[in-house]
């Protein structure tokens, strides 16, 4: 490792946990809580209250007959997403790499453009759904607009990265490649039955989702013209983040949180570190968001769970904070592109990351042609 390296990881680490603690100190406490980077993400909680759904499109939602049919899939045709609707397919991708059918919901775009943009989920990924087409509203946002949504459904502990060995999740070893599926195996299938270009992407994600949308753009640059992140962990190789980013997985699968990218300190952490990968993001345009760690409009507890919920939401938007104004010094050291958003509420919460999927909607509508 260079001196160079060394010194930016170290400085933008301390910013990172000197930043988190606080606002941690700043914030109502209200009881001792476990972190988890994913407070809210797809979770068997209930989620907290969702933005009002936009009102039914007085134009025709389909209007080049682009939506109501089923592309075929592995399965024979893909499903249409009862609970989501609004054109929304559940469609099941082989993945060569991990061996088995991955679960990806699609909206196809209004008009036929060859644009997309893919959604990732945080570190609660359920298995039947991706959270932004139910805890959020991804698919009315962009309802009418000329871009396919790719939401892949899965991936918990992920961080849509390769991991070194494989997960045992509740007795079943699997093969976690979610960076090939994404980069290397759906792009062929979007392209033949859903018209995506390869290379005429835009990424987006929240929390663990958006410190890989980051990473993956930065790798992946022929694919992703813009990329989105909602309070993200911008630095996880910053002090304090070889542990807490194990504990939480672990909590959340019981597995071996090592398997994904080794020991604390092996190359595969600063591969996915998106801070110590700046300058491969330089040029590309970012949207990056984090609140204050301070309740606001979405939170509003009612009963013992909820309240342990918003304090753990406090810590974890604390430190999305904390890691995201890190990454801002660094990157803003050079010429970039990169535009920050900072709440003056907001913990970490799927009200706020729908609200800031809208707001990034321009950048990303901007970005990818055709």
């Amino acid at each position: 490792m260079s001196q160079t390296t060394l010194r930016r990881r170290v400085a933008a680490g301390f910013t990172a946990v000197a930043t988190a603690v606080g606002l941690m100190a700043g914030a109502p406490g209200v009881a001792s809580a476990q972190s988890d980077l994913s407070a809210g993400s797809g979770s068997n909680d209930p989620p907290p209250p969702a933005p009002p759904a936009m009102a039914p499109a007085a134009v025709n939602e389909n209007p080049v007959n682009n939506r109501g049919w089923m592309r075929p899939d592995s399965t024979g045709h893909c499903d249409p997403d009862l609970g989501a609707q609004s054109w929304v397919q559940f469609c099941d991708v082989w993945s060569p790499s991990m061996n088995r059918n991955i679960r990806v919901q699609i909206q196809p775009s209004s008009h036929g453009g060859n644009g997309g943009l893919y959604l990732l989920d945080g570190l609660r990924a359920r298995d039947d759904w991706n959270a932004w087409t139910r805890d959020a509203q991804a698919h009315r946002s962009f309802l009418m607009d000329n871009v396919t949504l790719v939401m892949p459904v899965g991936g918990q502990v992920s961080f849509y990265s390769d991991w070194e060995r494989p997960i045992n999740l509740g007795g079943n070893l699997l093969e976690y490649k979610w960076e090939t599926f994404l980069t290397e195996e759906l792009p062929g299938y979007l392209q033949r039955h859903f018209g995506v270009s390869p290379n005429n992407n835009a990424i987006a994600g929240l929390s663990m989702g958006g410190s890989a949308a980051a990473t993956l753009a930065a790798h992946h640059r022929d694919q992703f013209k813009q990329v989105s992140v909602f309070s993200g962990y911008m630095n996880p190789t910053a002090p304090g983040m070889y542990s807490m980013i194990p504990l939480a997985m672990f909590d959340q699968c019981k597995c071996d949180p090592f398997a994904m990218w080794g020991l604390p300190g092996s190359p595969a952490w600063g591969y996915n570190d998106p801070l110590l990968n700046v300058d491969r993001l330089r040029d590309i345009p970012m949207y990056l968001t984090a609140g204050s760690a301070i309740p606001g409009q979405y939170d509003q507890p009612s009963s013992l769970q909820a309240v342990f919920n918003t304090f753990n939401g406090i810590i974890l938007e604390g430190l999305s904070r904390g890691s995201t104004i890190a990454f801002q010094n660094v990157i803003n050291s050079g010429a970039n592109r990169a535009t920050f958003e900072y709440r003056t509420t907001g913990i970490h919460g799927w009200g706020y990351w729908n609200d800031d999927l809208i707001a990034a909607k321009p950048q990303i509508l901007g970005a990818l042609r055709g």
